[in-house]
């Protein structure tokens, strides 16, 4: 079943940092738009205008979601531009905003309609777009929304602001330019996910990361995560980071091995993900734990085509995926018990691992 632009603006609103610390490391990039103090008001209310805009998105979604694109079943990335257009769409307006436009006293910014608008989209989509933010409280001083056929790149200035709270326009206007200038492959998407950690352009810090993507799961369950994490790095794991198209997946290496994951996407929700490949080193350790889950190892992990026991994608090829609800705390010891085993036969072998 797909998922529609209701539920990806559920699933971000999951990703947006829900506590942001009072002080954090800001580059010397943004001394020159305003100070640290206000940069850190700037982003906590853009942080709750994008509260605001997916709670706009939950609710009235079905208007906007005008493409029927399915991703493939078992991938863990949904491509915003693919599969969710409005949502990409409406994401390179505030880019636009915030790295073309110029902020004015009382935090407003002043932009032409030529650096406003998304020259790859149709006049009426630039507009359902700024409607659409309008409707979030941005207002547009020099356009008249209400206009049918209107042609952006002949207006000169339009005066932006955001009356609910002026600081807002600072923060999106750093977060867009975080977002442009400090890309990279383990921290993507940061404007929409409002990222404060993008600000620093330093090495992100995976218990952070990892803090903020189990923050919707029971405390119980945050708990053991964040057990987990700590067992694997003082068993001497590498843990890395990927985030791409609001898929966020921390992931635990020996050497360059993955061995297991947390991670959490739209299409799959909240899980661990483990690429085991020595079970049958230790068949009497699997033997001993309960039948669900001797099941799902047995099945191996790796293509199911390859394998011959499956003649189409069967997801296997992402390891075998076990769901992070209250579920697990019932196999907390079995799983710690699987991990230590496939460690031990990675570690006692001795042979070369592959990327």
């Amino acid at each position: 079943m797909r998922k529609t632009l209701r539920d990806m603006a559920m699933h971000l609103k999951n990703l947006i940092p829900s506590e942001i610390p009072s002080t954090y490391p800001i580059n010397i990039t943004f001394e020159d738009i305003k100070n640290e103090e206000i940069v850190y008001e700037g982003v906590l209310a853009f942080r709750d205008f994008l509260y605001h805009l997916c709670d706009i998105l939950t609710a009235n979604g079905d208007s906007y979601d005008n493409n029927k694109k399915i991703a493939h079943a078992f991938d863990n990335r949904s491509s915003v531009s693919v599969h969710y257009p409005f949502l990409h769409n409406v994401e390179r307006l505030m880019s636009n905003i915030g790295l073309n436009g110029v902020l004015t006293e009382g935090s407003n910014i002043t932009i032409s309609g030529s650096n406003l608008l998304n020259p790859k989209l149709s006049a009426p989509k630039n507009l359902e777009c700024l409607r659409f933010l309008a409707t979030c409280g941005i207002c547009f001083d020099g356009i008249d929304l209400n206009e049918k056929k209107l042609d952006l790149s002949e207006i000169e200035t339009i005066i932006i602001s955001y009356t609910d709270n002026a600081a807002m326009l600072i923060g999106m206007k750093v977060m867009a330019i975080a977002q442009k200038e400090f890309w990279s492959n383990d921290n993507t998407d940061n404007l929409l996910r409002c990222d404060y950690r993008a600000l620093s352009n330093e090495r992100l810090e995976a218990v952070s990361i990892l803090k903020d993507l189990i923050k919707p799961l029971s405390i119980n369950i945050q708990n053991y995560v964040l057990k987990l994490h700590q067992r694997y790095l003082d068993r001497g794991l590498s843990c890395n980071i990927k985030i791409k198209d609001f898929w966020i997946k921390i992931y635990y290496s020996y050497k360059k091995r993955e061995v297991w994951a947390v991670n959490t996407s739209l299409n799959n929700g909240y899980q661990i993900s483990v690429k085991a490949e020595n079970t049958h080193e230790y068949g009497d350790v699997v033997n001993s734990f309960p039948l669900y889950l001797q099941e799902m190892i047995s099945r191996g992990y790796g293509c199911g085509k390859k394998r011959g026991i499956s003649s189409h994608c069967d997801g296997g090829c992402r390891g075998l995926r076990i769901s992070l609800d209250e579920s697990i705390l019932d196999i907390t010891d079995e799983i710690e018990t699987w991990f230590d085993n496939e460690l031990s036969c990675l570690q006692n072998t001795g042979r070369k691992t592959n990327v």
